[in-house]
């Protein structure tokens, strides 16, 4: 007489496994996700912080008061001080402002992130 050995996984083994990647999906995608919306304001700050730069360099450049607001079409583009019109990577929309005043997001959380 011959056996045959059957070596599988049992129902109680394949719910144990589900069970720990279920635990460790749950502990993940809440830092996943505030990591993503960490890189989302520093990328907007740097995103104003060289709005900010290139208004200051427009205003030396042209001898403009520090109460002046540039137009956009003098900040951006391809003989302009940035290439283009960087975007919120959150969607908010910029508000130039003039020189002396900083670039604002219409996206609330970014418009008082420290360190800008």
């Amino acid at each position: 007489m011959k056996t045959k050995t059957q070596s599988a996984f049992t129902l109680l083994e394949i719910m144990m496994v589900v069970a720990i990647i279920g635990m460790l999906a749950a502990i993940a995608i809440p830092n996943i996700s505030h990591a993503v919306k960490e890189a989302r304001e520093r990328a907007c700050s740097l995103n104003r912080k060289n709005i900010d730069a290139a208004k200051l360099r427009w205003s030396l450049a042209r001898n403009e008061s520090p109460t002046a607001t540039p137009p956009e079409n003098e900040l951006f583009g391809a003989d302009a001080y940035i290439e283009h019109k960087p975007n919120c990577p959150a969607g908010g929309a910029y508000a130039i402002n003039a020189v002396r005043e900083k670039c604002t997001c219409s996206t609330v959380s970014h418009a008082n992130r420290a360190g800008d």
